[in-house]
């Protein structure tokens, strides 16, 4: 279980890094959906691993 949060965290942190290296080359702001999904990802298994533990 703490195996995934830590990838989860470490996804997390892949993302924030994406997403500083695209704002910084404009041409390359498509690709900010990536992070999104990224989060959206993380989240998603987060509410289910809480569901898990009630």
């Amino acid at each position: 279980m703490d195996t995934e949060r830590q990838r989860d965290i470490l996804l997390m942190l892949f993302a924030v890094q994406f997403t500083l290296f695209v704002l910084v080359v404009p041409w390359l702001w498509p690709l900010l959906l990536f992070p999104v999904f990224l989060t959206l990802h993380v989240m998603q298994s987060e509410y289910g691993r809480r569901l898990n533990e009630e």
